[in-house]
């Protein structure tokens, strides 16, 4: 399998990406909040089109980002 390595940059604190939830595997939009370290952000779900709005914020990996939600 091969990856995509996204430069250092790539996401930044304000975007709105798609990840997959861990407790019920659904993609759902997230704003990025913080960046924690080079390769991991803090994510909230408080945005308008997701369908959990009250989960906690977490913590993820840029691998774990699927895309730019658009």
């Amino acid at each position: 399998m091969q990856f995509i390595v996204e430069f250092k940059s790539f996401y930044k604190i304000g975007d709105v990406v798609l990840i997959e939830y861990w407790y019920n595997d659904m993609i759902t939009p997230v704003k990025i909040i913080d960046q924690s370290s080079p390769r991991s952000f803090k994510v909230s779900h408080n945005v308008p089109n997701s369908k959990i709005c009250n989960a906690p914020d977490e913590i993820v990996k840029t691998s774990d980002i699927i895309d730019i939600s658009r």
